[in-house]
């Protein structure tokens, strides 16, 4: 299941919850009665689950299933 499940437990533990929030708005209606305050929170919650995911993560680790190849801007520069 690790390969077909990439990334940590928690990750996936935190979509379903996000999922669960997300939902709840919707049924409150949140982002048609007070969408200030619904994009405000959607704002906070992507900044801190981008900084959740991004600080846990140890570099080196596998995050996608495709391996992320590092490369040089200044090469692709000069082949222009």
């Amino acid at each position: 299941m690790r390969n077909i499940f990439l990334g940590k437990t928690w990750h996936w533990i935190m979509i379903i919850v996000i999922s669960g929030l997300l939902w709840l708005a919707g049924n409150a209606k949140l982002h048609v009665i007070h969408f200030n305050t619904f994009v405000v929170a959607l704002l906070i919650g992507t900044v801190v689950v981008v900084l959740l995911v991004t600080r846990t993560t140890k570099p080196g680790e596998q995050v996608t299933r495709d391996v992320i190849e590092e490369t040089d801007p200044d090469a692709e520069l000069e082949a222009d």
